[in-house]
């Protein structure tokens, strides 16, 4: 792979594998296991594919698909003021309940379904209520547990049940079983944002800046953090102004790429010597998408795009959705094919231009 490091940024479209669409402003994307994609739209769409790309069925839902969970034989889904048990074979619907207010997110542990919702005042631009819902596989309501904050970010993480909470508590709670909650402070009073799991442990993004885990302030930025993605001891934040930040496992930046807003970032595929990172930017009036070698922060290829604001990746495949209902599809081996290629013929090319060159020297000092 060391070729393509001098080479001109690969055009990212060229490399895409497939293409799939909805009819409909794209949610929500996720893969399965076996590497299945399913799709979910802003009016309620949700399609799933096979891993070579055939459409298997369609289903329409109530409202915009915001989460997608797998579990065995089941697709689980929020989708407006519901959420929805799916067949996966077939995508007959087996049930579906009514919450209090926008299902938000969504997470499986045990075999135990958990929700968040939460109630807007238009009136306030505020959230009134939230609740924190147990269900089970069957789609029987086991508890309901009302709060006033907003769980922003919903994580199982060793037999925990972990939200980061947003005003006026903030901290973080655990969800016990019996939908209980215990609330804890961390060493910032910032609403959480956001949230992910590292190899520390859970780690929550803060409206003032601050990343912060239950050992601690991890990392202090001059913005807002609105997105965490962690891997193999990197994790990477999106900041409200369009930083993108990446930090090693040692706390230390790594490096850090300004640009116009972000609307969506991810930690792809490993190629042989690169993991690579996804973003999508939005400037009101043109997308970007870029990939970026993770652990350099040098970007690899790029693209002009609609606007984005999904990113899924799994070991093997990275998927884009955007607004026009398209759904790009990039696939490990074929991306790494193209950035072989395209490093071998800039390296042939920058050659010849060099064999030219001294040509040209050696006329001139004849």
């Amino acid at each position: 792979m060391e070729g393509w490091r001098s080479c001109v940024i690969m055009d990212l479209l060229g490399a895409c594998w497939m293409i799939r669409s909805l009819e409909q402003p794209i949610a929500s994307i996720s893969f399965d296991s076996d590497d299945n994609l399913v799709a979910g739209g802003w009016d309620g769409q949700i399609r799933k594919w096979n891993l070579d790309g055939d459409l298997l069925w369609t289903q329409v839902l109530p409202d915009r698909i915001c989460d997608i969970v797998f579990c065995n034989d089941q697709i689980i889904v929020t989708s407006g003021l519901h959420i929805v048990n799916l067949d996966s074979i077939t995508g007959e619907i087996n049930w579906q309940k009514p919450l209090e207010g926008s299902a938000d997110s969504l997470i499986v542990e045990n075999d135990q379904i958990f929700v968040t919702s939460s109630v807007y005042d238009i009136e306030h631009n505020d959230f009134l209520e939230s609740a924190i819902w147990n269900f089970s596989r069957s789609g029987t309501q086991n508890w309901v547990t009302r709060i006033d904050e907003r769980p922003w970010v919903l994580l199982a993480h060793e037999e925990k049940i972990v939200a980061g909470l947003g005003r006026p508590i903030s901290g973080w709670a655990e969800v016990l079983v019996d939908g209980e909650i215990v609330n804890h402070q961390l060493d910032t009073d910032s609403p959480v944002m956001c949230g992910t799991l590292s190899h520390d442990g859970v780690i929550f993004g803060h409206a003032d800046g601050t990343v912060s885990s239950e050992k601690g302030v991890k990392n202090k930025f001059a913005e807002s953090v609105e997105n965490l993605d962690s891997k193999d001891g990197l994790y990477v934040a999106s900041l409200e102004g369009g930083g993108l930040v990446a930090i090693g496992e040692s706390g230390v930046q790594v490096w850090d790429q300004p640009g116009e807003p972000i609307s969506a970032q991810s930690i792809g595929f490993t190629l042989s010597k690169i993991k690579t990172h996804w973003t999508t930017r939005w400037d009101e009036f043109s997308g970007l998408l870029e990939v970026r070698d993770a652990n350099t922060g040098e970007l690899i290829a790029q693209a002009t795009a609609p606007q984005s604001s999904i990113i899924s990746a799994n070991e093997s495949r990275v998927a884009v959705g955007d607004v026009n209902g398209k759904i790009h599809v990039w696939e490990k081996e074929m991306f790494e094919r193209r950035l072989t290629s395209k490093g071998a013929e800039e390296s042939k090319s920058s050659q010849q231009r060099s064999a030219l060159k001294d040509k040209l020297r050696a006329l001139r000092n004849r």
